[in-house]
């Protein structure tokens, strides 16, 4: 399992990432869950409007992960930094409620 803080968590590999997530935000109907200070660099989750249901049909509001310790699982991706493309809430587990 890797931290969702430096150093550099590796690229093209599954990974389980545990981490405090810093802040959630949505742009252009794409969800980002972020665990750093800088979202171009820090780890991140990705999630598409339709998985964003998924999570609200389960009474998840991805804004109440803010501050939250989570561990997520998934293929390492880069894109303005380490990223998991999340597909399935069952990808995300909160560590602490």
């Amino acid at each position: 399992m890797r931290r969702a803080e430096p150093p550099a968590i590796p690229i093209d590999r599954f990974e389980l990432v545990e981490g405090r997530v810093r802040d959630v935000a949505t742009v252009r109907n794409r969800s980002y869950v972020n665990f750093g200070d800088d979202w171009r660099t820090d780890f991140t989750l990705s999630m598409t409007s339709r998985v964003r249901r998924l999570f609200d049909r389960q009474g998840v509001d991805l804004e109440d992960l803010e501050g939250r310790l989570v561990r997520a699982r998934g293929w390492i991706k880069s894109y303005n930094g380490p990223m998991i493309e999340i597909s399935h809430p069952e990808q995300i587990e909160i560590l602490e409620r």
